[in-house]
């Protein structure tokens, strides 16, 4: 018998065998669309925290005074200190770090925000008005203007803070009370979605109102945070090396009672892979039970089709197929079984991604990954066959044709 007599032959017999065939097919269909679909959920999260590290900055980095190594990341970039405090001759000793174009500090402080009836406490953040533009990625406004040198009692806040927070939209060249001040509103930034650089939900002073809000609360020129633009033609990997060695050193500590941290796009996509790593893991552990009960399923098949066609298989032999044809035919059909599943679960893998799209979920469809779920698709379809194609090819002819 001829490859395509045998694929024919196969064909012919799952199709007789309508029912039980798509019921087969249904434990791979699942196993394979589950696959794609968890698989291209999780490859659409790494792709939308790439675009939000755009808006992050691969040239900025930011120091914390606390250490993240131990605890993983996960959050915008506006921590408040729990190990250690930044002070502004630690910005001075940055300034002098090879690779390093422009240093400005950060303080956070809390205070009660009043815009007219309604009252908030918040974080505000102060920033030197003179070079803070430099270390953020600040592109537009939706009304007003950017901080400028020189500015005091005035406001810049984050879209979310302008229409989200108080009962009434925050107008331009309107008022906000902090801290029982009066502060002009001189910009509204527009909304950039990003959820790691924290400007939606910033209300910016400039640094020295913010120092005297914060009064005793702080520790003599204390910084919250200090941001740094990375000079063009340097790697930023190395400038940062050099940033946290320089930092150690000045401070007296080692990597293990380090008290602060660098934060950069490169360490935020290194946090995010390590947990959609171990993600993707267990999401196609899980998909591979699917899989698993799929295999089985052909399995079990395969058996029942093994014992049902005993007397064929007896009249096959005495026509003079071989056992290894015998075989042959028994492994075609499992491995239809495995390769229509494939082509099915796919489709509907990349039909469900389709159909989240449709609801504001980013879902990406890797080919690598789709061509592994189809070939370990067929793969399964063969396993699962092989042991029963085995036993059929192994039935004497004689008593093949004497069963009932």
């Amino acid at each position: 018998m001829k490859f395509w007599d045998v694929a024919h032959y196969s064909f012919e017999h799952l199709k007789h065998r309508g029912l039980r065939t798509w019921l087969t097919l249904l434990g791979i269909v699942v196993g394979i669309a589950a696959v794609i679909l968890l698989v291209g959920l999780a490859q659409g999260l790494r792709a939308s925290v790439a675009d939000e590290l755009e808006l992050f900055g691969p040239d900025l980095i930011v120091v914390l005074p606390i250490n993240l190594d131990s605890g993983g990341f996960a959050g915008p970039v506006s921590f408040r200190p729990t190990s250690g405090k930044l002070f502004e001759k630690d910005v001075e000793v940055i300034r002098k770090v090879d690779g390093v174009e422009v240093v400005t500090k950060g303080l956070l402080t809390n205070a009660n925000i009043k815009y007219r009836r309604d009252s908030i406490t918040s974080s505000v953040m102060g920033l030197e008005t003179d070079s803070y533009q430099e270390t953020m990625v600040l592109d537009e406004l939706d009304e007003g203007r950017f901080l400028e040198p020189g500015d005091r009692k005035v406001v810049m806040v984050g879209s979310t803070i302008a229409y989200d927070t108080f009962e009434e939209d925050v107008q331009y060249n309107s008022f906000l009370e902090i801290a029982g001040e009066k502060y002009r509103v001189v910009g509204i930034l527009s909304e950039t979605g990003s959820s790691f650089s924290g400007v939606d939900s910033m209300i910016i002073i400039p640094f020295e109102d913010a120092e005297r809000i914060a009064g005793d609360t702080i520790a003599d020129r204390e910084v919250s945070a200090i941001r740094i633009k990375i000079s063009e033609g340097y790697e930023p990997i190395e400038v940062e090396e050099d940033i946290e060695w320089t930092l150690m050193k000045h401070r007296g500590v080692n990597e293990d009672d380090k008290d602060f941290s660098i934060i950069s796009a490169r360490f935020i996509q290194e946090q995010i892979d390590e947990i959609l790593g171990a993600l993707t893991i267990f999401l196609l552990v899980v998909s591979g039970m699917s899989l698993l009960v799929g295999a089985i399923g052909i399995t079990n098949t395969m058996f029942m089709s093994v014992l049902e066609r005993t007397r064929e298989i007896g009249v096959l032999k005495s026509v003079g197929a071989t056992s290894k044809q015998i075989q042959h035919l028994f492994l075609m059909e499992s491995a239809m079984l495995g390769f229509s599943g494939g082509v099915l679960g796919l489709a509907i893998g990349a039909l469900l991604i389709e159909l989240i799209a449709l609801f504001d979920f980013q879902a990406v469809l890797s080919i690598e990954m789709a061509i592994i779920a189809f070939i370990v698709s067929v793969g399964v379809g063969i396993a699962a066959g092989t042991f029963p194609a085995r036993n059929a090819s192994k039935v004497p002819a004689i008593e093949a044709l004497r069963y009932e």
